[in-house]
């Protein structure tokens, strides 16, 4: 098993975020338009038997930044002022750290000594209204008829001087595979040029693959806690775990729903990225089965990408 860190550069907006089970389903269509169905069910197979290490993806990130981990807050003082109280939440809203001071804060790591890493990240979003067409009248109700998505066009985000901002298309991907570097580019590739998620067909969900890199320094720490890069499933080994709960709502393959199968997958309750336990034996999470309520074939990868860190008393 290899860990590698692909650079991608969104050259579209998104339509879905960049979660790790849905990135992992695109690689599931592009290896099956590869190699065949049969050689994707066979590899599903022997993941989930434990004949072959599951793939671990992580979700995309902003290039160069890593998720906030879930760690014990620090003491509150009895004379905190209020502009301490101030700062402390507006400390609570960063949901970002750099990768280079989690590299050198990992072995030592608690609430206090992160407060400086922080960063108050947020992507470029445009809301879009759409209108509910009644299915019995063929006309949109006079009512409560309208419904939002977001799209995020990060891929256009100006500096305040006016210019393109260079690093906002940019976001970081991480896979553990036994798929060899040029196999896991090409299938990247792939899903770049076919387009990502929602309204991939309009244009949404292109990117182009500038990088994949072997990135054996992101696990090379000895820490008794691990930090989850996915959203992913809690599971045995998983001892003393903080984490944030997020529902699933999937939707099948456009190639699978043109064959008849209904769209919508049941919703699955996941962990956020961020998650950290006290780690026994892994893989960590699981590979769902019953998703889908017609296609048992359909499955959503919530194994955990998680990276080691040590935590200390703030």
């Amino acid at each position: 098993m290899s860990l590698y860190r692909i650079r991608l550069r969104l050259e579209a907006p998104l339509g879905t975020g960049l979660t790790s089970g849905t990135l992992f389903g695109h690689l599931c269509w592009a290896r099956r338009a590869r190699h065949g169905a049969a050689a994707l069910e066979r590899w599903l197979r022997a993941m989930a038997a434990g004949d072959e290490p599951p793939c671990l993806v992580s979700d995309g990130f902003p290039a160069g930044l890593l998720p906030r981990p879930l760690l014990p807050p620090p003491p509150v003082p009895d004379d905190a002022d209020p502009a301490a109280a101030d700062t402390a939440k507006r400390c609570r809203r960063r949901r970002w750290v750099r990768r280079e001071d989690w590299l050198e804060l990992r072995a030592g790591l608690s609430a206090a000594r992160l407060a400086s890493a922080l960063v108050d990240w947020q992507p470029s979003f445009a809301t879009r209204a759409h209108n509910r067409i009644d299915r019995h009248t063929g006309t949109t109700p006079e009512t409560a008829g309208l419904w939002f998505v977001d799209d995020d066009w990060s891929h256009a985000r100006r500096l305040p001087d006016g210019r393109d901002d260079p690093t906002a298309p940019l976001r970081d991907v991480y896979v553990s595979t036994a798929l060899a570097p040029e196999d896991v580019f090409s299938l990247f590739v792939e899903i770049g040029q076919q387009g990502y998620g929602r309204d991939a067909t309009y244009g949404r969900g292109r990117w182009s693959v500038e990088a994949v890199e072997p990135d054996p320094v992101l696990a090379a720490c000895a820490g008794e806690r691990l930090m989850s890069l996915s959203h992913g499933c809690l599971s045995a080994g998983m001892a003393e775990a903080r984490w944030e709960r997020w529902t699933h709502f999937g939707k099948v393959g456009i190639e699978l729903a043109a064959a008849g199968a209904r769209p919508f997958k049941r919703p699955v309750l996941l962990m956020r990225p961020g998650a950290t336990w006290r780690h026994g034996p892994g893989p960590f999470g699981a590979l769902l089965t019953g998703v889908h309520q017609d296609r048992p074939e359909v499955v959503h990868n919530a194994w955990h990408l998680a990276i080691p860190y040590t935590e200390v008393r703030s």
